[in-house]
């Protein structure tokens, strides 16, 4: 066992949404040499970034995930828009937006949120915002360019996908991207 996971707690995006996510980066008109696109085995909707653990807090962890996942039913949710953080001068990530059952996501992160940090992880500052990376940028793109792509893609929307579990992941840093391990799955309430 490492001596340190690089641990985060995300809901996973099924394949068919995945391969919908493949095919907005293949439709954006940007320099593909200054982005890195996030494979499409590698997206998922982040709830929580634990960063470097024991592997000893696991069990609590899960404990934190089964409780939040145990008061929320399951909902469903869409891809819908597309967009860059932080902003169009610097844009760093690209990213697609959630629609669909908002507050029920809000509120299972919520109290993933407080269950977590009452067994030691630091809430976190910035508020909640629900997005799945698509892309890093790693030099900087004209806005302009940058602009006039996203504007064909503002409006679109994926199929509804149902919310039905938590995963813990940890993530090993490799060359060709992060690999990903499942250490935990809880079940949202039926």
């Amino acid at each position: 066992m490492p001596k340190t996971l690089r641990a985060f707690v995300a809901v996973p995006i099924p394949d068919a949404v995945a391969v919908f996510l493949i095919q907005i980066q293949a439709r954006l008109q940007l320099p593909r040499r200054e982005i890195r696109w996030v494979a499409a085995t590698n997206i998922h909707l982040t709830l929580k970034f634990l960063g470097d653990i024991d592997p000893s807090r696991v069990p609590a962890i899960a404990a934190q995930m089964d409780a939040a996942a145990g008061m929320t039913a399951a909902f469903s949710l869409t891809v819908k828009g597309v967009g860059v953080f932080p902003n169009l001068r610097r844009a760093r990530v690209i990213w697609v937006g959630l629609a669909g059952d908002i507050d029920r996501l809000k509120a299972v992160q919520v109290t993933l949120e407080s269950g977590l940090e009452s067994v030691g992880f630091k809430r976190e500052s910035r508020g909640f915002g629900a997005h799945l990376t698509i892309g890093r940028i790693r030099r900087r793109i004209d806005a302009q360019l940058i602009d006039e792509s996203l504007e064909s893609l503002k409006a679109v929307a994926s199929d509804f996908f149902r919310v039905d579990r938590l995963m813990l992941f940890n993530s090993i840093l490799k060359p060709n991207g992060p690999e990903y391990t499942l250490l935990h799955t809880s079940h949202l309430a039926v």
